[in-house]
């Protein structure tokens, strides 16, 4: 896996880049455009229907390009801080993994709205957050 890790890398950003994106743009941009267009409602139907299909694959490439590239940073039991902040991040992920999970059973099995839909994406833009900001930490040790 190491010969790979480059690889992963580039495509757990680009991964990254894509879901946090979506995130910003439904939790952000559009709460503040909810005021100034008429037929938001339809908007956002339309866009859920194609991210619905993308987003499931954005996140299995991010977990699968993260798992690869873990096993470089746990060789040895842990306990540098670069490894402890690297744990809080896998357990994070896992957070987001299971509202995900959640989510497309939801969506996809039960064919019923999701519960607790309204919150999930204000979560999850905001545990990304987390994640990222944890990620640049991790190389200060």
């Amino acid at each position: 896996m190491q010969n790979y890790y480059t690889f992963f890398l580039i495509i757990h950003l680009f991964c990254a880049i894509i879901f946090i994106g979506y995130l910003f743009f439904d939790v952000v941009i559009l709460r503040l455009v909810r005021k100034r267009v008429q037929n938001l409602q339809e908007f956002k139907s339309k866009i859920s229907d194609i991210t619905t299909k993308i987003m499931p694959l954005m996140i299995l490439m991010l977990f699968i390009s993260g798992g690869a590239m873990v096993s470089r940073y746990f060789t040895s039991p842990i306990k540098t801080p670069f490894q402890i902040l690297l744990l809080v991040k896998i357990i994070l992920a896992g957070c987001i993994l299971a509202l995900v999970c959640f989510s497309l059973t939801c969506y996809f099995i039960l064919k019923r709205p999701n519960p607790i839909g309204k919150y999930i994406h204000p979560l999850v833009f905001t545990i990304c957050i987390a994640i990222v900001l944890i990620a640049k930490l991790m190389f200060l040790f």
